[in-house]
């Protein structure tokens, strides 16, 4: 009797443990109703940094070169004390050392020298820096020769714009996934996967894209552009 009992309560057991894993296999087996959607957010910005890169050059003969270097040390000289009498603190002058090339004649011998010294600034005084690179002949009058003047323009807090604009792209996403779904009655419920794409940081108004991302340092004014696919689930 008791081998009864238990024989009974035993097949019970498997009955139970049987429908058990049914419906928990059942349920693991359907899939998730989700819905994919790439959001995007842009921002105009004003760089609030500028990085004048310069360099200033001397050419002399070929017996000449120690007097080069004295001529272009007079230059350098002339042109930080044109930098400072304008404004720009010494703390934002970084100088580089100065390299030679060789230059030479239609049959090929050396017949010179070219010394080239570069310079950069680094300011926040973007006004003041422009009004130096985009005047060159307030140094051209001291004789001064600029073999090449360049400006690029950055943004300092780039880090924090880069996450309220991932924020702002994955609420446009969830925006977008919350209209495509009014129709159905589903609702918008958990973020599933969320990627997010490269930086596209333009001058205004312009369409060029790359896959790797742009970061344009040619203009003071910025357009920064990103975009977010996410994936969430529904109910």
């Amino acid at each position: 009797m008791k081998e009864k009992n238990f024989a009974i309560i035993l097949g019970i057991s498997l009955i139970i443990s049987s429908v058990i894993g049914g419906l928990f296999f059942y349920h693991s087996r359907q899939q998730t109703k989700t819905i994919k959607v790439t959001g995007a957010a842009t921002q105009s910005l004003s760089s609030d940094i500028v990085k004048w890169r310069v360099s200033i050059a001397k050419t002399v003969d070929l017996n000449g070169l120690k007097e080069g270097y004295k001529l272009i040390n007079n230059d350098l000289n002339t042109f930080l004390s044109t930098l400072e009498a304008n404004g720009i603190k010494k703390d934002e002058v970084t100088i580089n050392p100065i390299y030679t090339n060789q230059n030479y004649n239609q049959q090929g011998n050396v017949s010179g020298y070219t010394l080239v010294q570069n310079i950069f600034i680094i300011s926040k005084d973007l006004d003041q820096l422009e009004k130096l690179a985009l005047n060159p002949w307030t140094f051209t009058d001291q004789g001064i020769f600029l073999q090449s003047s360049n400006l690029e323009y950055y943004i300092s807090n780039i880090d924090q714009v880069k996450r309220d604009l991932l924020a702002d792209a994955t609420k446009d996403a969830k925006q977008r996934a919350e209209e495509i779904v009014k129709s159905s009655g589903d609702v918008i419920k958990n973020i599933m996967t969320a990627r997010a794409g490269v930086f596209q940081i333009t001058e205004p108004y312009s369409t060029e894209v790359m896959d790797y991302g742009i970061y344009n340092t040619s203009t003071r004014e910025k357009d920064i552009t990103v975009t977010v696919h996410v994936t969430f689930s529904l109910e």
